[in-house]
């Protein structure tokens, strides 16, 4: 690597509107309509990142907080081992990581309580 171009090597996501359709209801608690406006980026990373957060702080019932905070944590975890494996130049185990990622999105979306 030189000492003024620099290799960095990280995932990002390609079409944020593709986040929300794939997983329209988690992306919603993430980034609520009223909101948006103030929302920087609301790609995969922020949208788990951002409902952590609302997991704990935001206004959710009772049973969405049980139901959420541990896919949440786990989903946490995942995107840590994401960082870290990109972080040591393994691009398998990150792009193992970004379909367990995704397919961890999936399943919260799909047995998400009605809110």
């Amino acid at each position: 690597m030189g000492k003024v171009l620099q290799v960095r090597v990280w995932a990002s996501t390609y079409s944020e509107d593709e986040v929300q359709r794939e997983w329209p209801r988690l992306y919603e608690l993430a980034f609520p309509r009223e909101q948006q406006r103030y929302v920087a980026k609301t790609g995969v990373v922020e949208m788990i990142e951002t409902l952590v957060d609302a997991c704990r702080f935001a206004d959710w019932s009772d049973e969405l907080k049980a139901y959420a905070k541990e896919p949440l944590d786990a989903l946490f975890s995942l995107r840590q081992e994401l960082e870290e494996a990109l972080s040591e130049w393994n691009p398998q185990k990150a792009n193992q990581l970004t379909d367990k990622i995704e397919d961890a999105l999936s399943d919260l979306e799909k047995d998400l309580p009605n809110e």
